[in-house]
């Protein structure tokens, strides 16, 4: 009996021993381990990079829109010299000409120049020209400056390069001198006034002149007097293609320019 009770109690403090030497192990709560995550969440404040936004300073370079103010090419005008007394239109400055003895004001589109058909505004000269006939002589290529006159019944139109108030009028814009007076830069296809622009002639006589469509001269009419017998059976020619100036004719009814047709 003895025996047993001493066994017992052997066992039980064996089960002490064994309790005591089990340390639970720390398991470390939720809290703490987001501590550590939360120390390496600091490298965020690289977000300050978005300071960067501020270039967009860089949108006041719009005030480079200021070089819209080119669109007051018409300040360029001179408006200073408008009804002084003149002889030229050099003498009336940028814009203007030179009209029965005035400065007045000129052409600078063609829009200013909607008194006769076919004529256009020679920028240079701020003239209203016959910018198509006697091969272009009256355009801004080829007459940059001087002034535009026309031969005698309008046949024809030339520059002078070096302008005399004697010669070159003082025509409002849209006519043109022809050595007696001032009549229109072109003349009418529609109600054509080229026989009464060469009334005085006599050979060919006034009737067989005719407006000239494309270059809005006046030319003779070949089948004039001729009892209907086609006189020129030439072809026209098409736009593009060569012709000889004074000989072909253009399908378009502009007249051969440089050599070819348009």
């Amino acid at each position: 009996m003895r025996r047993i009770t001493f066994l017992m109690f052997a066992l039980f403090l064996a089960v002490i021993v064994v309790s005591c030497g089990d340390d639970p192990q720390f398991v470390p709560n939720d809290d703490n381990v987001a501590t550590d995550n939360d120390i390496g969440n600091t490298g965020n404040t690289g977000d300050t990079g978005n300071t960067g936004n501020t270039g967009d300073t860089g949108n006041t370079g719009d005030t480079g829109n200021t070089g819209d103010t080119g669109n007051t090419g018409d300040s360029a005008c001179d408006t200073d010299s408008l009804t002084t007394n003149c002889s030229l239109d050099s003498e009336c400055g940028a814009c203007n000409i030179c009209v029965q003895g005035k400065c007045a004001k000129g052409c600078t589109t063609d829009e200013d120049c909607k008194m006769y058909s076919g004529l256009k505004c020679n920028t240079k000269l701020f003239r209203c020209t016959n910018v198509y006939a006697s091969l272009m002589a009256c355009g801004e290529k080829k007459c940059p400056a001087g002034c535009c006159i026309a031969d005698a019944g309008l046949t024809a139109v030339q520059c002078l390069a070096t302008p005399e108030a004697s010669k070159c009028g003082l025509c409002s814009n849209g006519e043109i001198y022809n050595g007696t007076e001032c009549i229109p830069a072109v003349c009418s296809t529609t109600s054509d006034n080229c026989p009464t622009l060469n009334s005085s002639s006599t050979d060919p006589k006034p009737e067989c002149f005719e407006c000239k469509s494309g270059e809005y001269i006046c030319k003779e009419d070949e089948e004039c007097g001729t009892s209907g017998v086609l006189v020129n059976a030439a072809q026209c020619i098409p736009a593009g293609q060569k012709c000889v100036a004074g000989v072909s004719e253009c399908c378009s009814g502009m007249p051969c320019v440089e050599g070819y047709c348009y």
